[in-house]
């Protein structure tokens, strides 16, 4: 496994009042993690340590609501464990010192890191554009991150010893990646899909993070995800400067298709031929608890839709004008989460978005509700933080930052 080194570029939250705080150890927001396993999961605790503990909090609050009891997670944690023992000790080592340095149990982080995305709801509105969809012909990748209210995110440069440097936003405590971008212009996330075909293996955002490391265009990207050893149900999304797919996947199956000459959006259900049959959204109850599996098929519809609106127009400041939309007329099938929104008494709300352009190795990263959040540019090999992203007043960030967006 690949030694990493992770510089963790900004950890924000989104306030309950619309505003950024920045959480930072020392006066410097851009903090570089290097060297062993060991000595990252030492760096990476100290520097997120209160986003870790607040993650972990956090998830232990939801777990009952998923029907998880401790023993659960207990079980969760040690079948994690075992597996990881076996396929990726390094990954344990990290696990390890990040939860002694982040001042939480080890057993409780290697649980967040199994089960974050079922215990979390994690749900997402994706979109894939290319060749004659976009006005540069150059291919895009976009995801709208929708998660519990109050996780913690973050956006972290990563620089493996012996695989690609990408750049990407994930939840803090995570060993994984929600979405990113390598030096190659290769971008990967993925969006939770429901299915009775699980198993022991990596979880979906550790597969988006080994794919990122590996991959040096879409067809690599694409490849290796049905390869690896995956634990659970998931569609990925992969890109290049040129090409993109989506990888729909269980434990032991997977379909693509490549996007070509098109726009096209996913949300949280299975739709590539043959794999409907692996689809449990509609018979198990426990997906009634949130509010994307219930709008999966009302969200993908208006993504769908704004997207035809778009088609041979589309580029980076549409994608993100895309993230922005809440229109009232669609007020039950939005394209992300109101921020406001409360399913069974659980605040929900989109959390972060990423857009992605592999022709320029670049990512746009909006970290909270995307109505509001500038999309602020970051570049693999220049993981700065541009101001205004971590100072002054929201406001003034939205009106400076319109030109980022191009």
């Amino acid at each position: 496994m690949k030694f990493l080194l992770f510089s963790l570029i900004v950890i924000l939250s989104f306030g309950a009042f619309g505003s950024f705080e920045t959480k930072a150890e020392g006066n410097d927001a851009n903090i570089t993690l290097k060297g062993s396993p060991k000595e990252i999961g030492e760096q990476y605790g100290k520097q997120a340590k209160e986003q870790i503990k607040q993650n972990i909090s956090l998830f232990q609050t939801m777990a009952p609501l998923a029907n998880l009891t401790e023993v659960d997670l207990i079980h969760a944690a040690n079948d994690y464990e075992n597996f990881l023992a076996v396929e990726n000790p390094e990954l344990l080592e990290q696990l390890q010192a990040m939860a002694t340095y982040a001042d939480v149990r080890y057993e409780d982080l290697l649980a967040f890191n199994a089960l974050e995305e079922e215990v979390m709801g994690d749900g997402c509105t994706t979109m894939l554009a290319t060749g004659a969809a976009t006005q540069s012909g150059n291919a895009y990748y976009h995801k709208t991150r929708d998660a519990n209210r109050g996780s913690k995110q973050v956006v972290v440069q990563v620089e493996p010893d012996n695989g690609y440097t990408y750049i990407g936003i994930t939840s803090a405590g995570s060993t994984g990646i929600a979405m990113g971008i390598n030096e190659n212009g290769v971008s990967v996330g993925n969006n939770v899909l429901s299915t009775w075909d699980t198993g022991s293996g990596y979880g979906n955002l550790v597969v988006i993070r080994l794919a990122l490391e590996a991959a040096s265009d879409a067809q690599d990207g694409v490849d290796f995800i049905e390869n690896l050893q995956r634990a659970s149900g998931s569609v990925y999304a992969v890109a290049d400067r040129d090409e993109a797919a989506w990888v729909e996947t269980t434990a032991n199956h997977s379909a693509v298709h490549w996007v070509v000459d098109e726009a096209m959006a996913h949300t949280n259900h299975y739709i590539l031929p043959g794999m409907e049959q692996f689809d449990t959204l509609e018979s198990d109850p426990s997906n009634e608890r949130w509010s994307w599996y219930l709008s999966t098929h009302n969200r993908l519809d208006r993504a769908q839709n704004l997207l035809d609106n778009q088609y041979g127009k589309i580029n980076i400041q549409r994608l993100v004008k895309i993230s922005e939309d809440q229109d009232p007329a669609y007020d039950d099938s939005t394209y992300w989460i109101d921020s406001d929104a409360e399913i069974n008494g659980v605040k929900m709300g989109s959390v972060s978005t990423g857009t992605f352009d592999g022709s320029k190795e670049r990512m746009w990263a909006q970290l909270g509700q995307p109505s509001v959040a500038p999309a602020i540019p970051f570049s693999v090999d220049r993981p700065h933080i541009p101001k205004p992203f971590n100072s002054g007043k929201q406001s003034d960030r939205v009106e400076e930052t319109v030109g980022n967006r191009g």
